[in-house]
């Protein structure tokens, strides 16, 4: 008698026992997860970088070199570049290769140690597109 009574308090403690773990877990109690380690997930360009495919390289000294996607039908390119801030600094002539250095003479306008946006405005026949800001930063 006194195993049958034992075995059903056994059930109903482990039954008890289901019921509030479940309710714990429904409730969003569990166990706090481990903080992630290493570098922060980096942020995912926008659109425009991803259409032109939008590259910036730097090499010494203090050069930036600016690479897009050659785009179907373009008569021409044109690079903004702006301050971090998204105002114009200046404006590159109209060029027709899918690349263009900052000649030294505007790269001297730049400071130093500091992140610049650059946008790509390409033309077509009768219109023109824009792409979003891409990024750099000068060393």
């Amino acid at each position: 008698m006194a195993n049958r009574r034992d075995s059903w308090s056994l059930i109903a403690i482990a039954g008890f026992a289901l019921i509030t773990a479940g309710a714990g877990l429904f409730l969003g109690f569990v166990a706090p997860r481990a903080v992630p380690q290493g570098k922060p997930v980096p942020h995912v360009p926008d659109q425009g970088p991803i259409v032109y495919e939008l590259r910036s390289i730097f090499s010494p000294p203090n050069r930036v070199h600016l690479e897009w996607r050659e785009v179907p039908g373009a008569l021409g390119y044109r690079v903004t570049i702006m301050t971090a801030d998204d105002e114009s600094l200046f404006v590159s002539p109209d060029l027709s290769q899918a690349a263009w250095t900052i000649p030294p003479a505007l790269a001297a306008k730049l400071a130093s140690q500091s992140v610049y946006h650059w946008k790509l405005t390409v033309s077509f026949l009768g219109h023109a597109e824009t792409s979003e800001p891409s990024s750099f930063a000068t060393q």
